[in-house]
């Protein structure tokens, strides 16, 4: 096990109050909000989630994402589904006019 470590940060009493709030309310308290925060940074190697990106623009983003897999799911047809490998084969020779 490794050891633990204090984090202090600065803010305003009503930011803290605010916040407080808001963790009661979801069942966390700041130590375990601060520790989320830190092992998602690691997890993605990057803070740039703190950067101001609108939750919309990121949904729009995860929303996308979600069209383009689930598009690969999707069952794809096309005119040899119902053809044997000998009635493929005679096809594309025809289509190469090379029968």
């Amino acid at each position: 096990m490794h050891g633990e470590a204090m984090v202090t940060a600065r803010m305003g009493d009503e930011k803290k109050r605010a916040v407080g709030r808001v963790l009661a309310r979801e069942g966390l308290n700041a130590s375990q909000a601060i520790n989320r925060l830190y092992d998602r940074i690691i997890e993605e190697d990057s803070a740039r989630f703190l950067d101001g990106t609108s939750p919309s623009q990121n949904a729009h983003a995860w929303e996308n994402a979600a069209r383009f897999v689930d598009s690969l799911s999707t069952p794809r047809t096309s005119r040899f589904d119902s053809m044997t490998k000998a009635e493929i084969r005679t096809e594309r020779l025809r289509a190469r006019w090379l029968m």
